[in-house]
């Protein structure tokens, strides 16, 4: 008996670490066991002076449970020091008793180690933790977390057999499996000429082709949005949901986008990193994206991804455009959104209560929300905005403003791409896009501002574009 228990007393570490992920770079990456939690350290030889980003991704095999995705603090906690050799920062994982499978490590954007995911159902996040060290003892620093682009495995379909008509329509919530539909059913091999447009995109460009207004809502009796009133089908009919191919038979959402015309949405480009077009696919007409009774939507694969040439992970130039096949015609749920005709100065907008909507992480712990959700948000100045926190002193430009109400309700994770719009003259016309909020311990921080990139200043580049 003694023989037996001192066994399986040399086995138990053996065993209580068989659940930790092999690291594809050791090196740099390694798991730490302190009591009954578990830690990921990285290592880096130095902190340089400078902006230093470190990302990381992770896969694991259940699903989140909470709004919170973990968070990078440096190790042992306190002022990071610029000599400090080798430098270190612990990662505090969502769920300490079960590690998740390193995926990514990159250091300003340079990709140290990957691997490959888990197998579906599973879920995975993203974190960012990015220094700006200056010198000194200790050196002033700018720390922003920010996790993102977090999925989850779906609940089982509730209607059978389902016939889709392309690639794209595989998914009805997160994930679904590959339905064989018959050939006439698919999406026609041919489509339309692209449409051209001007600066000032009027209701006569879009009657071309259909007999509906941009900007205008669906005839309705009257999301990542914490606190945000559910939409009703044909509100907002210009919103699109983007979409990551993860494999073969499964997609999941990644963000918020704005239908522009027939055949473009506008999206954030930090939504598409290291993303080819060939891996993005499109809803539109949706508003319950775990619904199959919804009729009317539209579903493209993307054919062409244009990320603006400006951007450099900042909220800048932080815009892209998705090129797909033609929509043949307008309806009461999919409709285009009207680009900005009146003065571009951030100044005349100022004060104004702008709509943001969209399917991100709601109140209820949800990393997607179901249902598409509204709030609005006041636009303020640079100043007022660069006070409130010394964040955006380095996020915020001529081509960026900052909204909020600083009252816990806003756009949150997934809602990155998502349009801010205000309503002009009886119609609706697209002023921003969401591209960057703080977070507290992983999850959204709505008491702070939310950076948008201002569309109104990039509508040359769009205009070459869509």
């Amino acid at each position: 008996m003694l023989q037996l228990l001192l066994l399986f007393t040399l086995l138990l570490p053996y065993v209580c670490h068989s659940q930790v992920p092999a690291s594809p770079c050791e090196s740099r990456f390694s798991y730490v066991h302190e009591g009954n939690e578990y830690f990921g350290q990285i290592k880096l030889d130095r902190l340089e002076r400078g902006r230093t980003e470190i990302k990381v991704a992770f896969s694991q095999r259940d699903s989140l449970t909470s709004n919170y995705y973990g968070r990078i603090t440096p190790y042992p906690e306190g002022p990071l020091q610029v000599n400090r050799v080798p430098a270190l920062f612990r990662v505090h994982f969502p769920n300490p008793s079960k590690p998740p499978k390193l995926t990514k490590l990159s250091i300003n954007g340079n990709v140290l180690c990957s691997s490959s995911r888990y197998s579906a159902p599973s879920s995975w996040f993203e974190l960012t933790y990015t220094v700006n060290a200056q010198g000194g003892n200790p050196p002033p620093q700018t720390v922003v977390e920010t996790p993102t682009y977090v999925t989850a495995p779906p609940p089982a379909p509730t209607r059978p057999n389902p016939t889709y008509t392309t690639w794209a329509e595989l998914l009805h919530n997160y994930t679904t499996t590959v339905p064989k539909g018959p050939a006439s059913t698919r999406a026609p091999s041919t489509a339309p000429p692209p449409m051209t447009f001007s600066n000032i995109f009027l209701t006569e460009r879009f009657q071309q082709n259909t007999t509906v207004t941009c900007g205008t809502e669906g005839n309705v009796v009257r999301p990542f949005l914490h606190g945000g009133k559910e939409l009703v089908r044909g509100q907002f009919p210009w919103m699109a949901a983007v979409y990551r191919k993860e494999t073969v038979h499964s997609l999941s959402y990644i963000c918020g986008g704005t239908l522009l015309s027939q055949r473009s949405v506008v999206s954030a480009a930090h939504c598409f990193q290291n993303l080819p077009a060939t891996q993005v696919a499109l809803f539109l007409g949706r508003t319950n994206l775990e619904s199959f009774s919804e009729d009317g939507f539209v579903t493209r694969d993307v054919e062409r991804l244009i990320i603006h040439p400006d951007y450099n992970s900042l909220p800048d130039a932080d815009i892209a455009v998705m090129r797909m096949a033609a929509i043949s015609s307008y309806t009461d749920f999919i409709r285009p959104i009207c680009l900005w005709t009146e003065s571009t100065q951030v100044s005349r907008v100022v004060g104004l209560s702008g709509t943001v909507a969209g399917w991100g992480s709601n109140e209820n712990g949800q990393l997607v929300s179901p249902i598409a959700k509204r709030a609005q948000v006041k636009i303020v100045s640079e100043v007022d905005c660069i006070r409130s926190s010394a964040v955006f002193s380095k996020l915020v430009t001529s081509r960026t403003f900052c909204a909020g109400n600083r009252d816990g309700v806003g756009p949150c994770m997934g809602d990155s791409g998502s349009g801010l719009v205000l309503q002009r003259n009886n119609r609706w016309m697209l002023r921003g896009i969401v591209s960057f909020g703080q977070t507290n311990r992983g999850q959204c921080n709505l008491y702070e501002y939310v950076v948008y990139v201002d569309v109104a200043q990039h509508l040359n580049w769009l205009e070459d574009n869509i």
